[in-house]
């Protein structure tokens, strides 16, 4: 009896659930005007005074069949969307659907279709079926859709979280005509790839033929460069040997001498001759200078 009584007099809402209670067909209201119950224990009268309203708060997935829409050129599309959502207001979702789950995902699929009309009806056939990832919006068309559906439901008490396209499809009247587009695409992709990799390769040959040129002036630089300071060198030689005659004799035969007995060799020569001659004259003071 003790038990019979607890249960007539109250009410458990779990932690994935929400609540209202209605008194005589109307909701009470607790802190700031809202009416929603969290989970625990609660207070409540027997019917018909009170009667309690449990919703689960999760969030919903949603997903209904292929619908047909029209791209901006008119041109037929198959699309299967999804939304996931849940209840952000019960008191609002208790009014909109009085708790009815099924009518709420009725409602829903309505608005969901109007959307993705609404929005699809703006963007191009290649928007939505194509090789080229640069002309993709399925993004961009699934977040305007999303940014829709969620302001009609929100006085509903519903909360978008996300709308997603799950599927495409192309009706057969179309079909051929999308598939030769689409090889169209790709071929053009394929030359776009080679012109591109063409241009690197010429960039990357004149660089290094601009880089070559550099390195073989700079080469002709140093070489002027050297040969000058050479010429300058034997410039400045000359003008001793000038103005020394005999000493510019006597280095001469020098070398010439070291170069032939650079290496162990026998040689019979009359010591008159030059070079050899130097090895039997005397120190003279010019040649000492």
């Amino acid at each position: 009896m003790i038990i019979f009584g607890f249960m007539l007099f109250t009410f458990q809402v779990r932690e994935t659930e929400v609540a209202i209670k209605t008194q005589f067909g109307k909701a009470v209201l607790y802190d700031e005007g809202k009416a929603d119950i969290g989970p625990g224990f609660h207070f409540r009268l027997p019917w018909p005074v009170h009667e309690v309203y449990i919703f689960d708060k999760r969030i919903q997935n949603s997903e209904w069949t292929f619908e047909e829409t029209g791209t901006i050129e008119g041109k037929p599309i198959l699309i299967k969307v999804f939304v996931t959502w849940k209840i952000s207001n019960a008191l609002n979702f208790y009014n909109s659907f009085s708790g009815d789950m099924a009518k709420a995902n009725e409602v829903l699929e309505g608005k969901v279709r109007s959307s993705q009309n609404a929005v699809i009806g703006t963007y191009a056939f290649n928007n939505l079926v194509t090789t080229d990832e640069r002309d993709l919006k399925l993004d961009e068309i699934e977040t305007k859709m999303k940014e829709r559906v969620g302001t009609d439901s929100k006085d509903n008490g519903i909360e978008v979280i996300m709308v997603g396209i799950k599927r495409l499809g192309i009706p057969e009247s179309v079909t051929s005509a999308v598939f030769e587009r689409m090889k169209a695409e790709r071929q053009a992709r394929i030359q776009e790839i080679e012109a591109e990799g063409e241009r690197q390769a010429k960039t990357i040959k004149a660089t290094a033929d601009l880089e070559a040129n550099k390195i073989l002036a700079q080469a002709r630089a140093e070489a002027i460069q050297i040969s000058g300071e050479a010429e300058a060198k034997a410039a400045k030689y000359y003008e001793v040997f000038k103005e020394n005659p005999e000493l510019a004799n006597f280095l001469f035969n020098r070398k010439a001498l070291e170069g032939l007995l650079k290496e162990n060799s026998t040689l019979i020569l009359d010591p008159n001759t030059p070079p050899f001659n130097l090895l039997t004259q005397p120190n003279t003071g010019k040649a000492a200078e």
